[in-house]
């Protein structure tokens, strides 16, 4: 025998039948949360949701998220402001 699959986790068929290897990619121990940015995206709700089995709360979570984005870029549109993304810069580059 070359290669035998693993038994996937308990649940696994709420986690996108993920193994355990790549459920755990976005786990969150303590002492690393402690030194992360808060703008991780391990932190996200929806993506700590989704990653729990939270599935409604998850969706609503992005719905929020989306509504606010919405409202957002409609306040810059109406203060005439042209959109400018805090960490990365558009340049050209030969």
């Amino acid at each position: 025998m070359i290669w035998k699959a693993v038994p996937k986790p308990e649940k696994s068929e709420l986690m996108y039948n993920f193994t355990s290897f790549t459920a755990n990619l976005n786990h969150l121990p303590v002492q690393l949360a402690r030194k992360l940015p808060r703008t991780d995206s391990r932190f996200r709700p929806d993506q700590r949701a989704l990653e729990e089995g939270k599935i409604e709360i998850a969706a609503s979570e992005k719905q929020r998220l989306e509504e606010k984005q919405r409202k957002e870029k409609k306040a810059r549109e109406n203060r005439s402001e042209e959109y400018e993304a805090k960490f990365f810069k558009s340049v050209y580059d030969e």
